[in-house]
């Protein structure tokens, strides 16, 4: 599947799949059940064991994968959005300033979209709603110059 894709509609879109971690964990986990499956109930159940555990895996994980969708309307993060006109500056955040904003020294009202094995980089986005109880945005992001260049992009259609 296409980690980043761009279309008509949408300026920017980036799924945040686990990193290799998940990956060889869930893998792992379902070898260790398919042998001993197979090894008491025979080989057949061991891959049957095997076939479906690991489709389940793969659906859950592609399940839980967040994306982020720049739209010419609004940004998506996850199940969350926010339209243009209550966001405000926008910084792309390399690993060392992305660790500080993930820490103690970061905004405890801000919204994270963070994934493990997404990367070290992330984006802040600024939210001007005052009714908002979310002061910032802080995204996960593999290409974290990209996609603040998208939301500027967006951000530039508005009509004053």
């Amino acid at each position: 599947m296409p980690e980043e894709q761009d279309g008509p509609e949408t300026d920017y879109t980036e799924r945040l799949w686990p990193g290799p971690v998940v990956w060889i964990l869930a893998a792992a986990s379902i070898g260790a059940l398919a042998v001993a499956y197979g090894t008491s109930m025979g080989a057949y159940i061991g891959w049957a064991v095997a076939a479906s555990l690991g489709a389940l895996a793969v659906a859950l994980i592609a399940w839980s994968a967040a994306q982020i969708r720049v739209t010419p309307d609004q940004l998506r993060a996850g199940r969350a959005t926010i339209g243009w006109e209550h966001t405000g500056q926008v910084l792309a955040l390399d690993g060392d300033q992305s660790r500080m904003a993930r820490g103690p020294q970061g905004d405890p009202t801000a919204f994270f979209l963070l994934r493990p094995g997404v990367g070290p980089g992330a984006v802040v986005v600024e939210v001007v709603d005052h009714e908002d109880p979310h002061a910032t945005w802080l995204l996960a992001s593999r290409h974290p110059q990209r996609l603040a260049r998208a939301i500027e992009r967006a951000r530039g259609r508005l009509s004053p």
